[in-house]
């Protein structure tokens, strides 16, 4: 066989336009020419095809492959669907998602990310429990508001607090008490109450 010979076919196929009038499963039922066929969507159609959907039909006639997704009626969203698992790659490049809304839905999920940077005008979360585990934590807030039914604080070392003013109020009881307690004020010291014990 020579460099101008023709190469050997194969199998038969052929190319056409069909279109979808059964999704059930994996299993699709595709119109072309008046009758009804089976037929199995390739691994590179990405697009679920639905009913109504104009497709583009490749391989043996008996059995053929949903090779695209041509036309859709209607406007009627677009799912992108594979079986098994499925990976989005760049290379030592950039992945770029825009939408004027993202919607993410899973069971279970993980992110890791060495360098992250958010931003974001406003941030509503809702969650049943949340860890979090970090060597340190810096916060820069203009107003920090917290409304809790219980909070409880363990400080293994130092506790410092910084402030033009603090304002500590009970309804209840409270308690300060330490080993050593020491008391300074530049001006004024007032205690105030019904009754006072000392020592």
């Amino acid at each position: 066989m020579n460099a101008l010979s023709p190469m050997p076919m194969i199998a038969a196929t052929e190319t056409l336009l069909a279109e979808v009038v059964l999704h059930e499963g994996a299993a699709l039922t595709v119109l072309r020419g008046g009758t009804r066929i089976a037929a199995r969507r390739a691994i590179s159609c990405l697009i679920e095809p639905e009913p109504g959907d104009l497709v583009l039909l490749g391989g043996p006639a008996a059995q053929p492959y949903v090779l695209a997704v041509l036309e859709r009626p209607g406007s009627r969203p677009i799912r992108l669907a594979v079986a098994g698992d499925m990976e989005v790659a760049s290379d030592g490049g950039r992945l770029t998602l825009n939408a004027e809304t993202l919607v993410m839905s899973a069971r279970t999920g993980q992110v890791a990310i060495e360098d992250l940077a958010l931003s974001g005008g406003k941030v509503a979360a809702r969650f049943g429990r949340i860890g979090l585990v970090a060597e340190a934590i810096e916060s820069l807030v203009t107003r920090l508001l917290t409304r809790a039914r219980r909070s409880y604080r363990f400080v293994e070392e130092t506790d410092h607090l910084r402030a033009q003013g603090v304002d500590h109020r009970a309804s209840g009881h409270m308690n300060l008490r330490g080993e050593t307690a020491v008391m300074h004020a530049a001006v004024l010291v007032k205690v105030d109450a019904a009754q006072i014990h000392m020592g």
